[in-house]
C-alpha cells in the first residue's frame, strides 16, 4: 500500500493513467470527482486526506484549503491559478505550482490563428461561398500584414511568444506590460508602450494577461471606444478580463472591426450569449492551450513536482514563493 495520497480535484482526460504511473510506488491517486461527487462536506473529507492535490478547474476556496490539514503540494494543470486561493494556501504553507511553459507554441500560434481568420475575411468568406456565393466584397477591405501594428498586452512568456510570431510575419509589435522596463524588452522585437498608447496604434490587440484584481474588466467600454475601429481584438487569456457586454456594444457600434475570442466570462457561454454566433466574431471552445503534446507536458509535469515533493524535494514552478 502507497505511504501517500494525492487527490486529483478534477480533471477532462480519459484516465489518469499518467499520474497513476508516475506516483507508482509513491502515492494512491484519488479522484475528488469520482469518489464522492459535488458534496462539499464529502469533498472536504477527501482533501483531509491530501499529502498533495493535483487541480484543474475546481475551486480551492479558502474553506477547502483549510481541509488540507497535511497537504505538501498543491499543483495546478495549467498556468493560471485564479481558482485556487494562493493566500490561503500561502497562510497555511502550501506551496502552490504550476506549468507555466507547457503551451507557449500552442496559445501564440492560436491567438494569431485567431487574428489572421478576422484579418484575412474567413468566416465572412467562408459563409458566403457555403451560401452559393462568390463575393470579394463581403470581407473587404483587408490589408497587407506589413502595414498592420500588432499590440501585445501582457507582455510574459506566451507575450513574448506572440511577438516574435508577429515580427516574423512581417508586422510591427508593440506592447504593454506594467512590470516590465524598456531594458527587459531591449533584445525583443516589440517595443513597451503604456497601455493606452498601444489602443491608440494597434490594428490587432491580444491579451495575454494574469487574471488578477487589476485585470478583471480592463477591456471596458473605455478601452473599446480607444482602439481604432478596422482594429481587431483577440482574448485567450481569461474570459473576465473582457466586459462581454461593453465588447458586444463596441462591435455593433463599429468601434472595432472583429474580435477573435477562445475564452468567455461565464464558460461555457450562454446559449442565448450574442458572442456565440456574433457575425463579426470568430470563436473557439477554450482550446488554444491544446495540443496532444501540450496536454501530456502538463500532466507530467505536475505528477513529477508532485512526486518530487512526497520523497522530500522541493517544489519548482511555485507561484507563492
Amino acid at each position: 500500500m502507497s505511504e501517500h495520497t494525492v487527490v486529483v480535484t478534477d480533471h477532462d482526460f480519459t484516465d489518469l493513467s499518467i499520474e497513476r504511473d508516475g506516483l507508482d510506488g509513491v502515492a494512491e491517486v484519488v479522484e475528488l470527482t469520482g469518489d464522492v461527487g459535488e458534496d462539499v462536506e464529502d469533498a472536504h473529507e477527501t482533501l483531509a486526506r491530501a499529502d498533495a492535490v493535483i487541480n484543474l478547474r475546481y475551486d480551492l476556496d479558502a474553506e477547502a484549503i483549510d481541509a488540507l490539514t497535511d497537504c505538501r503540494v498543491i499543483s495546478r494543470y495549467g498556468i493560471g491559478v485564479d481558482n485556487i486561493d494562493v493566500e490561503a494556501a500561502d497562510e497555511r504553507g502550501i506551496p502552490v505550482t504550476n506549468v507555466p511553459d507547457y503551451c507557449l507554441e500552442e496559445v501564440s500560434v492560436h491567438a494569431l490563428t485567431l487574428y489572421l481568420a478576422l484579418a484575412r475575411g474567413l468566416k465572412s468568406y467562408d459563409a458566403d461561398v457555403a451560401a452559393g456565393g462568390w463575393d470579394r466584397d463581403v470581407a473587404t477591405p483587408i490589408h497587407r500584414l506589413s502595414t498592420q501594428t500588432v499590440g501585445v498586452v501582457g507582455y510574459g512568456a506566451i507575450g513574448r511568444a506572440v511577438g516574435e510570431r508577429a515580427d516574423a510575419l512581417g508586422t510591427d509589435v508593440i506592447a504593454s506590460d506594467p512590470f516590465l522596463s524598456e531594458a527587459d524588452v531591449a533584445d525583443d522585437p516589440a517595443t513597451l508602450v503604456e497601455f493606452e498608447e498601444l489602443l491608440d496604434r494597434a490594428d490587432f490587440v491580444t491579451v495575454h494577461s494574469p487574471l488578477v484584481p487589476e485585470t478583471r474588466g480592463m477591456f471596458d467600454a473605455d478601452a473599446f471606444e480607444r482602439m481604432n475601429e478596422d482594429a481587431y481584438f483577440v482574448n485567450v487569456a481569461r474570459g473576465p478580463i473582457v466586459d462581454g457586454e461593453a465588447l458586444v456594444d463596441a462591435l455593433d457600434a463599429g468601434e472595432i472591426a472583429g474580435a477573435g475570442l477562445d475564452v468567455f466570462p461565464e464558460e461555457p457561454p450562454a446559449a442565448d450569449d450574442p458572442l456565440r454566433d456574433h457575425p463579426k466574431v470568430v470563436t473557439t471552445p477554450h482550446v488554444a492551450w491544446y495540443s496532444e503534446e501540450a496536454n501530456d507536458q502538463r500532466r507530467r509535469t505536475v505528477t513529477d513536482i508532485v512526486r518530487t515533493v512526497l520523497e522530500g524535494g522541493e517544489p519548482w514552478n511555485v507561484v507563492n514563493d
